[in-house]
């Protein structure tokens, strides 16, 4: 089986930029791009927002137990569905958890997180202080 993998990163707009420029400047040219799924946060708030402890307990609780429902996860982490299904929104919303449907009438959503490792990368030279 494939290891699926994301890069979780912190770069600044004026980067964001550039490495754009880069990537339509290499598609002009007919080169193929590194295919290499990422998610990048403008800065390290951001960053620490998006991916909370709570949060970060619920990819890993999803990953790990494979929960067949929001229910069975909220009631894995201890935490009421309602907070759980937010975070879980929040998560799919920035492209780290996946839903799918199941149950007799298709009614459950099941959450899925569809990478097995997450890095995180970010520059230490070069950037404003």
């Amino acid at each position: 089986m494939k290891t699926r993998r994301i890069k979780i990163g912190i770069k600044s707009w004026a980067e964001n930029k550039r490495e754009l420029r880069e990537v339509f400047r290499r598609l002009t040219k007919g080169k193929k791009l590194p295919a290499e799924e990422t998610l990048y946060f403008r800065d390290v708030a951001t960053f620490r927002q998006c991916l909370t402890p709570q949060r970060l307990e619920v990819l890993w609780v999803t990953a790990e137990r494979h929960p067949g429902s929001i229910s069975e996860l909220a009631a894995l982490l201890g935490r009421q569905p309602k907070d759980v299904k937010g975070d879980l929104e929040y998560l799919a919303g920035v492209g780290l958890v996946k839903f799918r449907v199941a149950g007799l009438h298709r009614k459950t959503k099941v959450p899925v997180v569809p990478y097995d490792r997450m890095y995180l990368s970010f520059e230490l030279r070069g950037r404003a202080a």
